[in-house]
């Protein structure tokens, strides 16, 4: 007996250890070092940063994880109980575990040999979620247990749900039940029916692959599952399960907005200043409001209007051929590819496929093409009288092709794009009086060339509109702000410019007359010419502008002297390393379209230098993070302008900016504020310095204004007449047609338009920024200024007026045809009359002798 009691005692104190070790190790391995739930409290999830335009238009969103935070008072009751119908129908019950649930899984999962089941509520999925990693282990499994159960005594079930839902992924890149509730029905939650939220509840166990984007089937399985699981819970009954499984559901298309095409390059810069002042983490998790100076219309006109322009380019220079040709006994099999391939694409204007041709009638003029099995396109002469043969030696304004079967023949798998649809033809009715509208496509082939636009509003400086490119899908590199290329002609009014403020008026007479010069070092001989290859003899300064004489325009720079320029330069805001030397005049020097607008801006302005500015406020969620204009960097640096470079406002004052982490700094450094100093004390001393703020002087700004406005009405911009509105520009057009250039204006907006291609080389015959750019600005403005008011330029003190005669820059006599009605700066108008014979009277207007 005593030796049973030893045993027994013995026993006894080993299964005492034993438990005492299993304490101990439960505690080392489990308790020890568990995670706290009061941060549950404070739950600050990664947020969508999302950006507007300046009317509150939405026009983007930075992420990691997409997701939007709504309170469990805004998800509606069945989307709740669809969630808990589907993970946790005793949520209600447990205290943070489900014992009966854990153990069906358990023999679940040993009937199958493998884990099948997991058996986890709601509670232990948010414990694992916000506590604990995604391990699968034991000791994992074990802790989010007694988190779940802590969780429980902690926080009501409310609250265990508004953390679940709006933490947990939904697939498609939807985190959250709001997120996916836009994703995938375009709605908030709180208008989503039975049968949606049923089939989103059901996409928890596998959301990537139950996504109905994908998988709509299995999606549809998984919704029948939960609405099952609902009825038996009793949350619904027969009537409402039946009615939800009978609903269709439409999910939103899964495709690019062609709003979001268009925004792309503006809100590229965006990311790209707010990574570098505040860093990637904060952008993509910290929920940032970005307010912008976008105007949503004019970025759209502007996106269409440049890619309207690339093509119109691109057709003038021909067709580069089909995809492919594929032979007859491969036709079937090409329909069926591009019918499961494009499937419903084309619906929408813009959309492009992939087409093969089937017959080109030369009678009818009418080809025919297959966009699947079943569905077929036709296209006319008018739709491909453009596609001939490529040749740079060809004027691409002027058709070549007379028959269709000289564009395209049959086997030619090849590109359409959907222009719309039209009221069927007579012919047509007559053949099915209820004949549907025909959708309509014109023949496509994306554009070699690159185009950019840079949109300002004249009083406040706020970037409308920019378009760095033809695709942000095919190349993010903005040309916008980051591209430098020679301007051109377009440059020339800054020589102008210049020159009206050293002692020249619109109406002095320059020589247009052949030049050499020789370098005497190296024996260079430059001989310059005009792009007409003629030369016009006495002209006055307007008609040099207008018609964009060379040579005239290289004797004003030599007589005005090169530094000046540099200096009016850099006044306009050109920060570019502009080449000291005369091919200054004929725009040799690179820079970008940015400081263009920028320069052509000042004009516009009356001589104020305004700078674009493309962001207005950043909040945070603890407040406003930033709220002053910021500059948009334009010096083709294709790096952001540090955080010191951020504009004052219009007072000069520095604001506060507050980074993330809470701490403050200036937003003008010190060195800035001392030179505002002595810039001010400079022009209280100088009596002819130029106001402050002033990049020129508003007599001058405003006879450049009528200049420009002679170069629409009577020179290379005669295309921009079309407006109809008071307008000021000027082309360019670099050598051997490397670039097309047009920088224009309205009393409102200011604008800029190059075309190129990336690697520099001749853009077609007679491809000059007259035809190339020009007509981009005209579309453009036709649409951003539609609705507006016609307003002339306003006219500064210090402007008389006199009417001149265009040939010799004296004033007009009586009934003289050839008269324009003038601006001078007061004192400086010419006093003697033209003779009526065209022989000037003793000249009392500045000339300038070569």
């Amino acid at each position: 007996m005593r030796r049973w009691l030893q045993i027994a005692l013995a026993a006894a104190a080993l299964a005492a250890c034993g438990a005492l070790f299993g304490v101990a190790l439960f505690y080392a391995t489990v308790l020890r070092n568990l995670p706290e739930i009061y941060s549950l409290r404070d739950y600050r999830p990664n947020l969508i940063t999302h950006l507007y335009a300046a009317d509150g238009t939405q026009i983007g969103t930075f992420a990691r994880e997409r997701r939007i935070v709504v309170p469990i008072e805004e998800v509606p009751t069945h989307v709740v109980h669809a969630f808990i119908a589907a993970e946790d129908n005793a949520f209600y019950e447990h205290e943070g575990l489900d014992y009966p649930g854990i153990l069906r899984a358990a023999l679940a999962n040993l009937r199958s040999g493998r884990v099948r089941q997991g058996g986890s509520t709601i509670t232990q999925q948010v414990a694992k979620t916000f506590l604990l990693s995604s391990e699968r282990s034991i000791v994992r499994k074990l802790k989010d247990m007694v988190l779940a159960m802590r969780i429980e005594e902690y926080l009501e079930k409310n609250e265990i749900l508004y953390l679940y839902l709006n933490q947990i992924y939904l697939g498609s890149g939807a985190y959250g039940i709001e997120a996916a509730a836009r994703t995938y029905f375009d709605k908030p939650v709180g208008e989503l029916t039975l049968a949606e939220g049923a089939l989103i509840a059901g996409l928890v166990p596998a959301p990537s692959r139950y996504t109905p984007f994908k998988r709509a089937d299995l999606a549809r399985t998984r919704q029948r599952f939960v609405l099952r699981q609902m009825l038996q819970k009793g949350f619904i009954d027969a009537e409402q399960h039946d009615t939800a499984l009978d609903e269709p559901l439409a999910f939103v298309a899964r495709r690019q907005s062609g709003h979001a095409n268009a925004v792309a390059y503006f809100t590229e810069e965006i990311r790209r200043y707010l990574v570098n002042r505040y860093g990637e983490e904060a952008v993509l998790t910290g929920g940032l409001q970005v307010t912008t100076t976008l105007d949503v219309e004019a970025q759209v006109a502007a996106y269409q209007a440049v890619r309207r322009g690339l093509v119109a380019h691109d057709r003038r220079n021909g067709f580069r051929g089909p995809i492919r040709v594929a032979p007859e006994e491969e036709w079937l099999t090409l329909a069926e590819d591009l019918e499961v391939r494009f499937g419903e694409d084309g619906e929408e204007p813009g959309d492009v496929v992939e087409a093969l041709v089937l017959e080109t009638d030369n009678d009818t003029e009418r080809i025919r093409l297959a966009l699947g099995l079943q569905r077929e396109a036709v296209l006319t002469l008018e739709d491909v009288k453009w596609a001939r043969e490529p040749d740079l030696e060809w004027d691409g304004a002027v058709p070549r092709i007379r028959h269709v079967s000289q564009a395209l023949r049959p086997g030619y798998l090849v590109r359409l794009e959907r222009i719309g649809t039209r009221d069927p033809s007579e012919e047509e009715l007559a053949a099915d009086p209820e004949a549907p509208r025909v959708e309509t496509w014109s023949l496509y082939q994306e554009p070699l060339a690159q185009g950019a636009l840079l949109s300002m509003d004249i009083e406040t400086g706020h970037v409308e509109a920019m378009i760095g490119g033809y695709s942000f899908q095919g190349s993010q590199f903005n040309r916008a702000t980051q591209m430098r290329r020679q301007p051109g002609s377009a440059f020339k009014p800054v020589i102008y410019a210049s020159a009206m403020s050293r002692g020249y008026t619109p109406a002095t007479i320059v020589f247009d007359t052949p030049i050499v010069y020789e370098d005497d070092e190296t024996g260079v001989v430059w001989k310059p010419g005009n792009y007409t290859d003629r030369f016009y003899g006495p002209i006055t300064l307007r008609e040099a502008l207008a018609h964009s004489r060379n040579i005239a325009t290289i004797k004003v720079l030599r007589d005005i002297g090169i530094p000046p320029v540099l200096e009016l330069s850099e006044s306009l805001g050109i920060g570019a390393n502009l080449e000291p030397n005369l091919s200054l005049a004929l725009g040799a020097s690179e820079v970008t379209l940015g400081e263009l607008v920028r320069a052509y801006g000042v004009f516009a302005a009356g001589g104020r230098r305004i700078d674009p500015v493309f962001m207005l406020e950043v909040r945070d969620r603890e407040g406003v993070l930033m709220e002053h204009d910021v500059r948009l960097p334009l010096e083709g640096n294709p790096d952001v302008a540090s955080a010191d470079s951020d504009a004052a406002d219009g007072d000069g004052d520095a604001h506060a900016d507050r980074d993330p982490d809470g701490a403050e700094r200036a937003s003008s450094d010190e060195d800035d504020v001392i030179a505002a100093i002595r810039a001010r004390v400079d022009r209280a001393d100088d009596p002819d310095a130029l106001p402050e703020g002033y990049g020129l002087d508003p007599v001058s700004a405003y006879l450049m204004t009528d200049l420009l406005k002679a170069v629409v009405q009577e020179g290379t911009g005669w295309r921009v007449r079309a407006l109809k509105r008071p307008m000021a520009g000027k082309t360019g057009t670099t050598n051997d047609l490397h670039d097309a250039w047009f920088l224009g204006y309205s009393p409102r907006t200011v604008a800029g338009v190059w075309v190129g291609f990336d690697t520099a080389r001749n853009l077609g015959k007679n491809e000059t920024g007259s035809r190339t750019a020009s007509p981009i600005f005209v579309d453009f403005m036709r649409q951003a200024l539609a609705g507006e008011p016609r307003e002339e330029f306003s006219i500064p003190d210090g402007v008389e007026f006199a009417r001149i005669d265009k040939k010799t820059g004296l004033r007009a006599p009586p009934g003289a045809e050839s008269a324009v009605f003038q601006p001078f700066r007061a004192g400086t108008a010419p006093l003697d009359y033209a003779r009526e014979n065209g022989a000037n009277g003793a000249p009392s207007v500045p000339v300038r002798l070569d």
